[in-house]
């Protein structure tokens, strides 16, 4: 098998949650570098150090730790909690916007996550499993966003060309997910640092939105 690092130090947490979160990054970083229908329970559980059981103990099924895989994944980008406080925020509608494109761009440009290489997947080959997960978890967020792209464009948030904001927006995000999942980096150098990545896309993003502006 591939030889493939894995962080070993999750929090201590009550009740069996710290083995359940060990088999969950376990499992992210087999599903994250081989894809779901290669990595068995027996290899999660055996990196993990556990009970073949553990899996259907904590998650019912190998599919519903894969589905507990991808909440994480969601989770990781941005939670919903943290868009909600966002949006709630005495910052301007730009402040905003900048904050949740900065927490996307700071987890895509994470070199050490597995989440992001999981997501790709999904993105380029999408299972069985992404319209659950899209239902329950993105729809949410993607509703907190609208209201907050609605604030800065003065669009009203079931305006057509708002939608078209939100996805001509997410997608340099998506391109991001991409040149990671494919390890372009090393064949584009002339993309640039992390931090100019994210000035550019920023920039890029914003020059769309203003486009939009209610006049």
């Amino acid at each position: 098998m591939q030889n493939i690092k894995v962080r070993t130090t999750i929090p201590k947490r009550e009740d069996g949650k710290e083995t359940r979160a060990l088999i969950i990054e376990c499992a992210g970083n087999l599903i994250g570098n081989l894809g779901y229908e290669k990595v068995t329970s027996k290899a999660i559980c055996q990196m993990a150090k556990v009970n073949m059981a553990a899996v259907n103990y904590h998650f019912g099924s190998r599919d519903g730790l894969y589905l507990a895989v991808l909440e994480e994944v969601h989770n990781y980008f941005i939670s919903l909690d943290a868009l909600q406080r966002l949006y709630a925020s005495d910052c301007t509608s730009k402040e905003k916007i900048e904050r949740f494109f900065d927490f996307f761009l700071e987890s895509v440009l994470d070199e050490k996550s597995w989440h992001v290489k999981v997501w790709a997947r999904e993105v380029l080959a999408p299972s069985s499993f992404v319209k659950q997960v899209l239902s329950e978890q993105a729809l949410p967020k993607i509703s907190v966003v609208m209201k907050i792209f609605s604030e800065y464009t003065g669009l009203a948030e079931d305006d057509p060309k708002l939608y078209t904001c939100y996805f001509s927006a997410m997608s340099p995000l998506m391109m991001g997910v991409f040149i990671r999942r494919n390890n372009m980096e090393e064949i584009a150098p002339h993309i640039g640092n992390a931090a100019r990545q994210t000035k550019l896309i920023k920039e890029f993003i914003f020059a769309g939105l203003d486009n939009f502006k209610v006049k």
